[in-house]
């Protein structure tokens, strides 16, 4: 494969995805990108990729409560340093966007999450992918990964859901689960993990071929 190729991933939570995306990656012998992103971006502002945790990803009055707690402190949180410069999830998604636009000019990767769909919507040799899976379905996987109980897993898949929806709808003013957004979508629930590996890397690899 000597052309440089993009496989973006966004997924549900509980769906699987981020198993199918790193597995697809293992074997076409691509750079799997997800938290390394983040590092990156906390290295290039100078920080400790901790204190960007809470900005990734998350919708704006969240956001908004979490920079004033860091600049002002909070009378239940400890005090802690104020950033140099405040950092919002606008600043952070173009950050991140710019990482991955210059990894992807580089070398073929997996990038798992981080709106990589839209990102990489225009460039040529990109497949993208979207996991999905019921409820249910997703419940029960995150039960099994975080050994919580019932209640939690469902609370935990719900905030998500919601989080993940109001970020990408914040960002970029678009319904990050329209299939629209993708080429190919995928129930995990359906056809495992093992199943969407070999059907994503059938399909670069069908394509690698044809070109």
């Amino acid at each position: 494969m000597t052309e440089k190729t993009a496989i973006t991933i966004s997924r549900q939570m509980g769906s699987e995805g981020t198993y199918i995306g790193y597995q697809a990656a293992e074997k076409l012998g691509f750079r799997y990108l997800d938290r390394e992103i983040l590092q990156l971006a906390a290295k290039e502002r100078g920080l400790e990729p901790q204190m960007l945790e809470n900005f990734d990803s998350r919708s704006v009055p969240l956001l908004e409560r979490i920079i004033n707690s860091f600049c002002f402190g909070a009378p239940e949180m400890p005090a802690v340093p104020s950033f140099k410069k405040p950092i919002y999830n606008k600043d952070l998604f173009a950050l991140e966007s710019n990482i991955i636009r210059q990894i992807t000019g580089q070398c073929s990767a997996v990038i798992v999450g981080r709106g990589g769909f839209y990102i990489l919507k225009d460039r040529p040799d990109t497949l993208h992918v979207f996991v999905h899976a019921p409820f249910d379905y997703r419940v029960e996987c995150v039960m099994k990964e975080q050994k919580m109980e019932e209640k939690d897993a469902r609370t935990m898949v719900q905030e998500s859901d919601r989080t993940r929806t109001k970020f990408i709808r914040d960002m970029l003013g678009i319904d990050w689960m329209d299939a629209r957004n993708f080429h190919l979508c995928l129930d995990s629930s359906v056809i495992g993990v093992a199943a969407g590996v070999d059907i994503i890397t059938d399909l670069v690899k069908k394509k690698a071929i044809e070109s």
